[in-house]
């Protein structure tokens, strides 16, 4: 199945645009097919990375009065998608701030070449590097498919995760094919869904 799913709280379906689906949590040895962390856990790491302005990242600094839309992404360097919708998103930054949400986007570059990125497109969210892969390991999304010694080593599966204001994980949004579609990457959810999903998970009724 080649849809991207949207996991939510609650027992909540996305059904936004055709082709979408929504799942509950799998367990016992299905659970790997749960990309990163659970819903209603906090994140296992807390955003201490580098940031393309020389500064040094945290959650609490980055976090918005209502919580956080955080983007792993492969390369904002080398990667047509992950560039794609790195500026999609960036574009639509207000309509994010506008929901008390910050923007957080995460990739393994160094942030020489997120510098580059920034200058490029005029990015607008924050963008941290973890060329380290110590978030990207935390979260669980690494790709074990990319061995020590090649580009693409230390990449994550693309992933997006709604956080509250406290750092637990609302929502996440990832390709449910993610382990046996190498191609899976390519699928990226627009930018309404993801406001949506971050609605829907963030509402007092959630």
């Amino acid at each position: 199945m080649n849809a991207f799913a949207g996991f939510l709280a609650s027992s909540l379906l996305i059904t936004a645009s055709a082709g979408l689906a929504s799942a509950a949590e799998p367990s016992g040895a299905n659970r790997m097919a749960a990309l990163g962390p659970a819903i209603g856990a906090s994140i296992p790491h807390d955003l201490s990375l580098p940031m393309t302005d020389g500064g040094e990242a945290s959650f609490e600094g980055l976090v918005g009065e209502a919580g956080m839309a955080l983007f792993f992404v492969r390369s904002v360097d080398w990667c047509p998608y992950c560039k794609a919708q790195a500026v999609d998103v960036s574009a639509r930054i207000e309509e994010f701030e506008e929901r008390g949400l910050s923007v957080v986007f995460v990739s393994y570059d160094p942030v020489e070449k997120q510098a580059a990125f920034v200058e490029q497109t005029a990015f607008r969210p924050a963008l941290l590097s973890d060329e380290g892969i110590e978030a990207i390991n935390a979260f669980g999304i690494l790709n074990e498919s990319h061995k020590p010694g090649s580009r693409a080593y230390g990449i994550p599966h693309p992933v997006i995760f709604i956080l509250d204001e406290s750092g637990v994980i609302q929502a996440k949004f990832y390709e449910e094919d993610f382990l046996t579609n190498d191609k899976s990457y390519r699928s990226r959810p627009a930018v309404d869904l993801i406001l949506e999903g971050a609605d829907a998970a963030l509402s007092p009724e959630a």
